[in-house]
C-alpha cells in the first residue's frame, strides 16, 4: 500500500515525495518501519488530495477527478486488508475477534 502510495506521488506531485521511501520487496520488515512509513505516506496523500481539490479537484495523471481517486484508494488498501485477514487465518494466525469486528464498529471508537 505504501509503495503504491509513493508511485501515485511521484506521478501527481513528486515535491511531497521528500522524506519517503520505498519499502524494498525482497527485504524483511519490521513493524514499526511499516507504521512509520504507512504514517508518513498518509499524510502526503492528504496532501496531494489539498492540492487535487484547492486545484479545480484534479489528480495529476488520474482520469476522473480528487474524490474518486480517494475511492480508488479506498478500494485498493481495502481489498490489500482483507487480503492481510485471510493469509493470518489460512496461515493459523487468525485476527482476534476485538480487532476483527473493530474494524468494522466504527461507532464505538
Amino acid at each position: 500500500m505504501h509503495n503504491v502510495r509513493l508511485d501515485w506521488l511521484k506521478a501527481a506531485a513528486p515535491e511531497l515525495l521528500e522524506g519517503l521511501a520505498k519499502i524494498p520487496k525482497e527485504e524483511a520488515v519490521d513493524r514499526e518501519l511499516l507504521r512509520r512509513s504507512l504514517e508518513k505516506s498518509g499524510r502526503a496523500v492528504e496532501l496531494l488530495l489539498r492540492k487535487g481539490i484547492e486545484a479545480g479537484g484534479r489528480i495529476k495523471g488520474f482520469k476522473p477527478h480528487a474524490v474518486a481517486f480517494l475511492g480508488y484508494l479506498i478500494s485498493h488498501e481495502s481489498y490489500h486488508r482483507g487480503e492481510i485477514g485471510i493469509i493470518l487465518t489460512q496461515s493459523g494466525h487468525s485476527l482476534d475477534k476485538k480487532v476483527a469486528y473493530g474494524i468494522w464498529e466504527w461507532g464505538v471508537r
